[in-house]
């Protein structure tokens, strides 16, 4: 059975900028920044990117996310798809499938996997934990 394996977690602050009414539900795009810690590297690591979210007629939002954890050299870039589940007004809880892509040779094993996100959103607050799956 495959496993979850810890790779990091996230604190950031998002910036909803309103883009209206669209055929599929209400457009919202979120800009985050904030920072990563994790095993595989040494203190914070800045992150940011956009959360471009679509407020579904049920109350739930789709996700397409692009982060940066990093910079530079150790910059790793990451894709993410999925639904965020609408708690309350102001808190979500976002569930994430991502994909990595990054030149520093200590991560790239990053290339070839798929991770998950399970997170919490409180008003402008993400947090988000990521995970590796491990195949059997």
């Amino acid at each position: 059975m495959p496993s979850l394996e810890p790779f990091c977690d996230i604190t950031a602050t998002m910036t909803p900028k309103m883009l209206g009414n669209m055929p599929l539900g209400t457009r919202i795009d979120f800009t985050f920044q904030g920072h990563a810690v994790s095993p595989h590297w040494e203190g914070e690591r800045d992150v940011s990117g956009v959360d471009y979210v679509t407020v579904r007629p049920d109350g739930n939002m789709d996700l397409q996310i692009r982060g940066v954890i990093g910079a530079k050299r150790d910059a790793v870039s990451y894709q993410a798809t999925g639904v965020s589940l609408g708690i309350s007004r102001t808190e979500a809880a976002p569930q994430e499938l991502i994909t990595f892509a990054t030149g520093n040779e200590d991560l790239a094993w990053l290339n070839d996997v798929v991770g998950v996100g399970l997170g919490r959103g409180d008003g402008a607050e993400l947090k988000l934990a990521i995970y590796i799956v491990r195949p059997d």
